[in-house]
């Protein structure tokens, strides 16, 4: 009986290892572009222990986007769309969080920028939408825009009586932010607030991560996820900066 135990007890371990570390894994960033942090004729690339800056080097416009990343995933696989994101004008600073958890670290944004100048938008994905939502919520007069990328949030209180330009875009196979859950809240959402419909996309592709737990199958690939992502805020930046 003993021996059985201790056989059941090194199965469950090990199952439980396996499980974690496959985990880990798909929450790493894969298969970056290889200039994705290199200086080039377009963007520069200045990398902190708090955050990664890309920068245009021309036509910067007045506004700065400040990117939250989602729970538990590595920062780094934001970046791309970081990248493109000031390649087309905007200095974009991708904060990179204490245990990669938004929920704890993201009011460290008010040590890191100057945030009364009203220069700024603030977004993000999963986790980091969300926690971008309760910043707007609890400092709604700090940002020009707002902009959520994967995410049933605002769940927990209501932006409805705000009119801060706000964005949300929401994927048609997101298995962990699904269609209905979405709909379910877009009422807490603020009364102008841009709903897009990512037809065939999923809750991993808005990052270069792995397939995350839960989450379903694209039917589009990673680039054509991204490509819309980016045309959409790109989009709503410019509307902001008018």
């Amino acid at each position: 009986m003993g021996n059985k135990r201790k056989l059941f007890r090194r199965i469950w371990f090990s199952l439980v290892a396996v499980f974690f570390t496959w985990q880990c894994t798909t929450y790493q960033s894969r298969n970056l572009p290889a200039n994705t942090f290199d200086d080039d004729a377009v963007v520069s690339v200045e990398t902190t222990k708090m955050k990664i800056t890309f920068s245009p080097k021309h036509s910067k416009n007045q506004n700065e986007i400040i990117f939250f990343q989602g729970g538990l995933a590595d920062p780094k696989a934001y970046a791309p769309l970081c990248r493109k994101i000031a390649a087309q004008g905007f200095t974009c600073h991708l904060i990179k969080m204490d245990w990669r958890m938004p929920v704890w670290g993201y009011n460290e944004i008010k040590g890191i920028f100057n945030l009364d100048t009203g220069k700024y938008i603030l977004g993000g994905h999963s986790q980091g939408a969300k926690m971008a939502a309760q910043f707007v919520f609890e400092n709604p007069k700090l940002m020009q825009g707002l902009f959520l990328l994967g995410t049933s949030h605002p769940r927990d209180f209501d932006l409805s009586n705000s009119t801060l330009p706000t964005v949300k875009i929401y994927a048609e196979l997101d298995g962990l932010a699904s269609v209905a859950e979405v709909m379910e809240n877009k009422d807490k959402l603020p009364k102008n607030t841009s709903l897009i419909p990512l037809k065939g996309g999923n809750h991993s592709q808005f990052g270069y991560l792995g397939t995350l737990l839960t989450d379903k199958t694209a039917q589009i690939d990673l680039y054509e996820q991204q490509a819309f992502t980016l045309d959409v805020l790109i989009s709503f930046f410019y509307e902001i900066e008018k």
